[in-house]
């Protein structure tokens, strides 16, 4: 009987891809002018497809990619959790004037104080 527990692995589709490099063709104009000058084409490569989502790369996964001589290697990079707002806040915080920060800093300090219970 199957762990419930058990999280099946992925399965990729396929392990090799061709592709071909295509191009993007690039406009130079002249820069006080606006005028188009020339057109040049630049080497281009998309990737598409639902099997990158298998793979582990969503849409926004930020990658790294290793070039070597006829060789790229694309890596998804780990995405960092979001920075809690307190942080936001003591950032936005630190550039303040003096005077607003120690004000901040007396507010921490006297929310921090453990509460008194009246013995009711």
């Amino acid at each position: 009987m199957a762990d419930a527990h058990h999280k099946p692995q992925a399965v990729i589709s396929k392990t090799q891809r061709n592709l071909k490099v295509g191009y993007t063709s690039m406009r130079h104009e002249n820069s006080t002018t606006g005028i188009t000058t020339r057109y040049s084409r630049s080497p281009s490569l998309h990737l598409k497809g639902n099997w990158l989502g298998e793979v582990g790369f969503e849409t926004g996964t930020p990658v790294n990619v290793k070039v070597l001589p006829g060789c790229l290697i694309i890596l998804a990079q780990e995405t960092s959790p979001p920075e809690p707002e307190i942080m936001q806040a003591l950032r936005k915080a630190g550039k303040l004037s003096a005077r607003k920060q120690r004000q901040i800093t007396d507010l921490i300090e006297a929310i921090s104080r453990p509460q008194k219970q009246n013995g009711n």
